[in-house]
């Protein structure tokens, strides 16, 4: 099972969202795409014996090797930089479920409507309808409503919403200071963002679920 976190637009969170993933994905290989690094540098944050094994591939040959080599009941998960190359779009193509995080900003319909346009092109020469899962992130904690995306994705063809949202809370950096996800620190293991990452995350293995 391959969960990439992509969107060729930068800040909009994946590497936080990665970070918070993976002790609850608990995936067999994780792969930093972005050209930055920055999952890398987090883990190193990390206490030595509790750092994650972390691999970045530099070429399509490398990133292709992985695929091949994993089975079924491995899980892999891609923290892709924020912009449009051919190995983010082989890490689309071979993923099992992308996760596209973004911001509530009126603007992200732009950002949104540029990674479509990535994912009808990847399905018409792979053959077969990409659908990515959009996850509003870094949103206001009392917004509910998200009209102009909801919007925008009605009419999107390869793009739905995740009914999980994840609002910005001060937990999720304090933890990211350490290199921890919110639900391992000690401080925020019991907070909103912690609760929030996991109802995450079940909704995606909801998915995955459904899915095979």
């Amino acid at each position: 099972m391959i969960f990439a976190i992509a969107h060729n637009k930068g800040g909009v969170g994946k590497t936080s969202i990665a970070l918070n993933l993976i002790p609850l994905l608990n995936p067999d290989v994780i792969i930093d795409q972005d050209t930055h690094e920055c999952l890398m540098m987090l883990n190193r944050y990390r206490e030595e014996d509790k750092q994650f094994k972390i691999i970045s591939c530099n070429t399509k040959k490398e990133l292709i090797n992985i695929f091949k080599k994993s089975t079924p009941h491995n899980n892999i998960l891609i923290d892709c930089g924020g912009f449009d190359s051919d190995l983010t779009r082989i890490v689309i193509a071979a993923a099992d479920l992308i996760i596209v995080p973004a911001n509530s900003d009126p603007t992200e319909n732009v950002g949104l409507f540029h990674f479509e346009k990535v994912l009808r092109e990847l399905s018409l020469k792979m053959n077969k309808h990409i659908t990515a899962h959009v996850l509003i992130n870094r949103t206001h904690p009392n917004r509910k409503n998200f009209n102009k995306i909801d919007l925008f994705l009605n009419g999107a063809k390869h793009l739905v919403r995740l009914d999980s949202v994840i609002p910005f809370r001060k937990q999720i950096p304090t933890a990211m200071e350490y290199g921890l996800s919110v639900v391992e620190y000690s401080k925020t293991k019991h907070s909103d963002a912690a609760r929030e990452i996991k109802m995450l995350a079940k909704e995606l293995l909801k998915i995955v679920k459904k899915t095979n």
